[in-house]
């Protein structure tokens, strides 16, 4: 009995000592409890420098830490069949900006199937729980890299079991790498398979826009602020090689396709800000 409550008191010491120190915690949250006890040793090996894997704010950076215990074999990933994975995100930005975003990333990290699960707005936050038929979970290092692409960053982490994962976000600036920057009075060619296109201006009054290869097409334009909001649509019923338009105020991204069949325009563009 004596012994049995001397490893039990160094039981809740340890564990004590790993939710006092930010880096350990972090791991045990990207491993899970098990995972972390078997491989305590070795992770105590590894994130030794604990100043290392900070950020300059002293907190946790998720990022070196994942990427290392990924570099390392730690972050197990994969399922022994295909199974359900579920991964929630919680954002307090912009919900319809963020979702754009996401899509985007899953569909670049090969995801293109995938249900929703729950959708949630209140006053502080949004939560967006995804859930796909998969074998193996994303992987959080390649996520976060993805989503700082469009200017958000991860804050927290958290593994249930290795089929579900929430994951809090933060926006610091938001991007849109598939958006050209455009420059004034500079032609900018363009070509897609898609036959969809978008740009980026940060001024300008007006745009003119015509097909490459002389085709006729039924142009679509799509105006949107910085956050993604849709400023106004321009849809032509009628067959146009050219079109010139009046950008709306507060325009910061733009989408251009063809009405009703967009691989129409799929040998390019040729637009010009004015």
């Amino acid at each position: 009995m004596v012994l049995f409550a001397v490893l039990s008191l160094n039981s809740l010491f340890a564990q004590t000592q790993i939710l006092q120190n930010p880096v350990d915690y972090k791991v045990m949250q990207l491993l899970g409890v098990e995972d972390y006890k078997i491989n305590q040793k070795f992770i105590q090996r590894l994130f030794n420098n604990q100043g290392y894997f900070l950020d300059g704010k002293g907190q946790p950076d998720l990022y070196k830490i994942s990427r290392t215990l990924k570099q390392n074999g730690l972050l197990k990933l994969t399922f022994k069949k295909p199974m359900e994975l579920e991964i929630a995100f919680v954002v307090q930005n912009d919900p319809k900006t963020f979702v754009s975003a996401l899509y985007d990333v899953l569909e670049a990290m090969g995801y293109y199937y995938f249900l929703v699960k729950q959708s949630l707005l209140d006053e502080k936050q949004f939560k967006f729980v995804l859930s796909m038929n998969t074998e193996y979970a994303i992987d959080p290092t390649l996520l976060q890299e993805k989503l700082s692409e469009y200017g958000y960053s991860v804050q927290s982490i958290e593994r249930t079991s290795i089929s579900q994962w929430s994951y809090h976000v933060v926006l610091f600036d938001f991007k849109y790498p598939k958006a050209s920057a455009l420059s004034l009075n500079e032609p900018h060619y363009k070509a897609s398979l898609k036959g969809e296109y978008w740009y980026s201006i940060n001024k300008g009054e007006k745009l003119d826009v015509k097909s490459s290869n002389n085709i006729a097409w039924y142009p679509k334009i799509i105006f949107y602020d910085e956050e993604l909001n849709v400023l106004e649509i321009v849809s032509s019923s009628k067959l146009m090689r050219e079109i010139q338009k009046t950008i709306p105020k507060n325009t910061k991204f733009i989408k251009i396709t063809d009405t009703y069949l967009p691989i129409t325009t799929k040998n390019g563009l040729v637009v010009v800000l004015q």
